[in-house]
């Protein structure tokens, strides 16, 4: 590979992360077509590197190219939803698992610095500083399974569900539900009890799949 090639490899991921980042944020929604050349001038790209993340994105099942439109980014159905849902608690339950022989005190007080977050942030009727709470504290459990393929098979999954995670966010008597079942799984691991914090992680997804689907 020469130097023009690995300078071109850079770009497109860059472009990949920045129209990522924008599907996540919901700044480009479900169902949005994703013109190359509208997207090209405003990230001052040629049109390769972002047709190679749109490819990327593809993989990724963030979007998806539809036959006569092109690519727009993913719109799934209840029915993909419920199947990665079905898959999000099976691997974090396992996370949970992996976690908890790894986790030190200073990890649970990282923990509940993240869960005070979180308690600030409905108070202060945040749902955006919610979510990030939310997302830390997913992520750092996950982080400490200290299972490189688990964690990237689960950021493509969060990514891909988000928009369940901005309806909870955006139902205050479900967010301030989601942040008690939050404490019940971190209390259960604190006392190393790692299938009950097993079932509590499943039962906390399950409830945020059955916010998302009814709202």
């Amino acid at each position: 590979m020469n130097e023009n090639q690995v300078e071109y490899s850079t770009l497109a991921d860059q472009v990949r992360q920045n129209i990522k980042k924008r599907i996540i944020n919901q700044e480009l929604k479900p169902g949005s077509r994703l013109i190359v050349s509208h997207l090209a001038a405003e990230m001052g790209t040629s049109l390769t590197p972002i047709r190679e993340a749109l490819r990327l994105l593809v993989k990724d099942g963030l979007v998806e190219i539809v036959p006569h439109k092109g690519a727009q980014v993913v719109m799934p159905s209840q029915g993909q939803f419920k199947d990665l849902f079905q898959v999000r608690t099976v691997l974090e339950s396992l996370a949970i698992k992996l976690a908890i022989p790894n986790l030190s005190p200073a990890d649970y007080e990282k923990l509940e610095q993240i869960l005070q977050a979180g308690d600030e942030s409905i108070q202060a009727a945040d749902p955006k500083t919610w979510l990030e709470a939310d997302e830390k504290l997913h992520s750092y459990i996950i982080q400490k399974s200290d299972n490189n393929i688990l964690a990237e098979l689960l950021d493509n999954i969060r990514n891909r569900i988000n928009i369940f995670r901005i309806l909870t966010a955006q139902l205050p008597a479900r967010a301030k539900r989601a942040q008690n079942e939050h404490r019940s799984v971190v209390a259960a691991m604190k006392k190393q009890k790692d299938k009950d914090a097993a079932e509590l992680i499943v039962q906390h997804i399950e409830n945020t799949y059955e916010v998302g689907i009814s709202a």
